[in-house]
């Protein structure tokens, strides 16, 4: 093992025939029902669980839940640096589609959302993404018999994942050696359309071989060969961690958070994970959120931006709580590391409620209305940063937030807050 130094989809729900048609196009994460989220271990007074039931942004593990539902990317003992989680890359076929072809493109197409990974991560996670196999796997099946184009009805997108890791473990993988599954389809499976995440469901039987479960897969499509690429594995793997979708599954696709979060625009200008969520996934810890959980209190807060490892003397984030199941989240962005192309640089303010479903706006970008315009192959959103001597004034909540000071390096910028 070597460590370097959209517009979507949706979760399956049973909807009425005519409203399923319309959502098909936007599938994501294949799930059944079911409680579960991730669990980061804070103690902190601004950490709360989740409560929809499945992805949202709740910190902390409801108790008596499955708490394997989500693979955890940090070493919660803390006795290890990072976490290495395996990744098999399987290369299937069809009847329908045969393969062809050196199979490196393929390989190469995906492997770099390991680096990004690990930067996102701080160093906490490393993906590390093997082809066991160099060859294709014939599935028993076609391409179109497992609920594509569109979106699989969970069933069908587990007997996919069952028919494939079966293949391989015929070919003499041993699939207990991996955490996790890329199902990457021949380019000629065209039916084959997008790239849900499976998540398991406890309450059925599962994909089962040779007694080990597999757990979490992502099932390639199509999707991988356009200006997206690596980011896909990425943002689906995001999902095994108990990230929710941060794009609207209803009207404007990217009316929420625009391009700041891979979760929401995978191919915007900003794809590192909000603050926010690099807390939930456990690579910020609590000693680096500035955390505002009673009212009548303010702070004097250097940031350090979220792109960068921490900085000795700066916070990562400001967590202002505002009631039970939300609060305003603060942070600093830089045009650095994965967020080369950043439209605007400064603070960046938003709104987290752990009570809202995934694809409803779990997290929610403040608008800047002195924002510049912007420029061409950027969106609004992507403008609303917040600069020095600029304030943002709730007064439902009483918080206020006001940018003191900003850098143009690694430093960041300071904020004073109240509430």
């Amino acid at each position: 093992m070597t460590v370097p130094d959209g517009d979507r989809r949706r979760p399956h729900i049973a909807f009425p025939s005519v409203l399923s048609a319309l959502l098909a196009v936007f599938a994501l994460v294949v799930v059944p029902a079911g409680p579960a989220h991730a669990y980061n271990g804070s103690t902190s007074a601004c950490a709360f669980t989740g409560t929809t039931g499945y992805t949202d942004e709740g910190q902390q593990n409801n108790i008596g839940t499955d708490p394997d539902r989500f693979q955890v990317p940090f070493d919660p003992t803390g006795t290890a640096a990072y976490k290495t989680l395996r990744v098999g890359m399987l290369y299937v076929d069809f009847p329908d589609a045969q393969g062809a072809g050196s199979l490196a493109g393929y390989y190469n197409r995906l492997s770099p959302a390991a680096t990004w990974m690990w930067n996102a991560s701080y160093g906490h996670t490393w993906l590390d993404i093997q082809a066991p196999l160099n060859q294709w796997l014939r599935m028993p099946s076609a391409s179109t018999a497992y609920g594509w184009p569109g979106t699989p009805a969970y069933a069908s997108q587990q007997q996919y994942v069952l028919d494939a890791v079966t293949a391989a473990a015929n070919a003499g993988v041993d699939l207990s050696q991996y955490d996790m599954f890329y199902i990457v389809p021949t380019s000629g499976a065209t039916a084959i359309n997008n790239s849900p995440t499976y998540i398991w469901d406890s309450g059925n039987p599962g994909a089962v071989v040779d007694g080990t479960t597999v757990k979490w897969a992502v099932t390639f499509g199509q999707d991988i060969w356009g200006s997206w690429g690596y980011h896909i594995a990425d943002h689906e793997t995001g999902h095994t961690f108990g990230l929710p979708d941060l794009y609207s599954f209803a009207g404007d696709t990217h009316q929420f958070v625009g391009g700041w979060d891979i979760m929401g625009n995978i191919g915007g200008p900003g794809n590192q994970y909000f603050g926010w969520q690099s807390w939930k996934l456990g690579w910020t810890h609590d000693s680096e959120v500035s955390c505002m959980a009673t009212p009548g209190t303010s702070l004097h807060t250097p940031l350090n931006p979220v792109e960068y490892a921490p900085v000795g003397g700066r916070w990562r984030i400001v967590v202002l709580k505002t009631g039970s199941t939300s609060a305003y989240v603060v942070e600093s962005r830089r045009s650095a590391l994965n967020d080369p192309d950043l439209c605007s640089t400064g603070v960046l303010i938003y709104r987290a409620d752990w009570s809202v479903t995934t694809g409803d706006g779990p997290i929610r970008v403040v608008a800047n209305p002195d924002a510049a315009a912007p420029p061409a192959g950027c969106a609004a959103l992507d403008m609303d940063t917040w600069q020095p001597g600029q304030t943002f004034t709730d007064s439902s909540t009483n918080v206020t937030i006001s940018v003191v000071s900003g850098l143009s390096d690694s430093n960041g910028d300071t904020v004073d807050t109240s509430m």
